[in-house]
């Protein structure tokens, strides 16, 4: 299997180093030498700097949430089993590295106050994942597709956080246990 490119190590660590110490608790410095790449490479793929990074990145990570909840469908026969299948699929994602990762928005969302259009970036990211479930909700039924969805992301959400301070996907697993066993879930 070839190298990844130079931009692509870039997005993966920078990722993976917000998602483990947050926007304002990586430098530029740490990115590039964890990628292992020259101060060069940063800004020939991303002149707007630790931003346009912070925001390639969240958007690169957010498609890949996408993707796992679009394959968590293929399968499911009712809306609450895709629900519960994401769940599984994210807390077997989420723990793929030595440490479990927080969710790819949350450090967006913390470094708004200073930063507007991260904020916005993250927005983007939640309002994708929701609208790709309301898709699915329509799909299988649901009478109100828009809260499905939304109660979906909440649940997953909390989980996730839950999840980030056990270390474990334990609360993510419980979740999708719950989803299927509950009946006023669509």
């Amino acid at each position: 299997m070839s190298e990844p490119s130079s931009r692509n190590r870039l997005l993966n660590t920078a990722a993976s180093l917000f998602r483990r110490k947050g926007y304002d608790g990586v430098g530029l410095a740490e990115i590039l030498s964890e990628a292992g790449l020259p101060k060069g490479s940063l800004y020939h793929h991303f002149p707007g700097g630790k931003r346009e990074l912070a925001e390639e990145a969240t958007l690169w990570v957010g498609g890949i949430i996408e993707n796992v909840v679009a394959e968590a469908f293929v399968e499911a026969g009712t809306f609450r089993e895709g629900a519960a299948n994401t769940c599984r699929a994210i807390a077997r994602l989420a723990t793929q590295q030595e440490r479990l990762l927080a969710c790819p928005v949350m450090s967006m969302l913390q470094a708004a106050s200073q930063d507007p259009e991260l904020r916005q970036v993250a927005c983007t990211v939640l309002d994708k994942w929701k609208r790709r479930l309301a898709g699915y909700a329509t799909q299988f039924g649901c009478a109100d597709p828009e809260a499905a969805a939304e109660q979906v992301l909440v649940m997953v959400q909390g989980a996730w956080i839950l999840a980030l301070a056990d270390q474990s996907g334990a609360p993510l697993e419980r979740l999708a246990e719950r989803l299927l066993r509950d009946p006023a879930f669509q």
